[in-house]
This record gives C-alpha cells, sequence and structure tokens, in this order.
C-alpha cells in the first residue's frame, strides 16, 4: 500500500514536526492518515524507524530547494546584490511552502542528541554551505554587516522562518495590511533590513 505509506510519512512529519519525537503517538498518526495502527509497524517497524523515515522524507524535499539556492549563490553573471537577494527569497518561498519541514527541522536540531546530529548533518550543514560563499562575499563588499557569515545565515533564516499563520497574526496587530500579500512584504523588509545595498 504505497499511498498508505505515503500517507504515514506525511502524518508523521506533522505529528514529529508540533509534539517531538516522544510527544507524537502512533496512534494519531495512523487516524491522521486514515490507515489502520498495525500499518506503522508494518511498513516501518518501530516509532525511531518511521522517524528516520521523516527524515528522508524532509531530505527529499530540501536537496532540490538546495540546489536552487547554491545555483543562484552561484551565478557569477548576476551582481552580488541581485544574487543575495534572489536566494533570501528563494529561502523565503521555500520555508512558505514546505511549514512542516521548517517545524520539523527547528524541533529535531535541539531535541535528542542522536537526533540532532543527524538533522544537522543531512539538512543544516548541507543548507548553510550552499550560501557560506556568497555571505562571506557580502560580508567583504559590506552588504552583509556580520562578523561571520553563520551568524548571518543563522539570523536569516530565524526572520524568514515564519509560522503559517503569520499572514493572520500580522494582519491582527496592523488591518492594513492584506494577509495576501504579507509573505511578499516580509521578504521586502527582511532585504531591505539585512542588506546595505548601493542605492
Amino acid at each position: 500500500m504505497p499511498d498508505g505509506r505515503q500517507a504515514l510519512l506525511a502524518a508523521a512529519a506533522h505529528a514529529f514536526a508540533c509534539h517531538g519525537f516522544d510527544g507524537a503517538d502512533l496512534r494519531s498518526v495512523a487516524a491522521a492518515a486514515n490507515v489502520s495502527a498495525n500499518l506503522v509497524r508494518v511498513h516501518f517497524g518501530s516509532k525511531a524507524a518511521l522517524w528516520e523515515a521523516c527524515l528522508d522524507r524532509v531530505v527529499a524535499i530540501g536537496v532540490p530547494a538546495m540546489a536552487a539556492v547554491h545555483q543562484i549563490a552561484c551565478d557569477s553573471t548576476r551582481p552580488l546584490g541581485d544574487r543575495l537577494c534572489g536566494v533570501i527569497s528563494e529561502i523565503a518561498a521555500f520555508y512558505a511552502a514546505h511549514p512542516d519541514v521548517r517545524e520539523f527541522v527547528v524541533r529535531h536540531a535541539t531535541e535528542a542528541p542522536e537526533r540532532a546530529v543527524l538533522v544537522l548533518d543531512r539538512l543544516l550543514r548541507p543548507a548553510y554551505a550552499t550560501v557560506r560563499e556568497l555571505f562571506s562575499a557580502g560580508i567583504e563588499a559590506g552588504i552583509i554587516r556580520s562578523r561571520h557569515p553563520a551568524l548571518f545565515f543563522a539570523l536569516l533564516n530565524a526572520a524568514l522562518n515564519q509560522p503559517p499563520a503569520f499572514p493572520m497574526l500580522l494582519n491582527r496587530i496592523a488591518p492594513e495590511i492584506d494577509p495576501e500579500t504579507s509573505r511578499d512584504l516580509l521578504i521586502e523588509t527582511t532585504i531591505a533590513t539585512f542588506l546595505h545595498l548601493p542605492s
């Protein structure tokens, strides 16, 4: 039942992202996937194996996005400032399209050491590697004001890593901001705040 397996993976990734490893309940995962609870054992064998399969899924989603970011970062035909703006837009688009991926990474990068190491090695270090040289060049050019590219990487991801409810929350604070345009405004504001581009 490949469809049942994929449904379980999607439901489990969401549960692990929201509740962490210990808080995710396998019966609830099966119910959310609309499959029998025994299919968790049939397809994955254990909760730990299910979590690792979810990580595989997250990596599979993240790898094309990292490749797209790297392509922008390395495109020497574009000015440095233009590449930095393009990378910020690409990262923001990924976060908006994949909220469960974002939450999964944030939660498990700081949870149990054995899971944190896997997230770090398979996702965070490769993601940083795609932009490290670009951010270093931005620092050297004075466009990015940071002592180290990793600090800028962490700050940028925190700024763009907004919850799915961000547009509605922002609208409640400032009703004049249309929720439909809030993501674009977030990118625009992040670029204006974080990059010191020549006028």
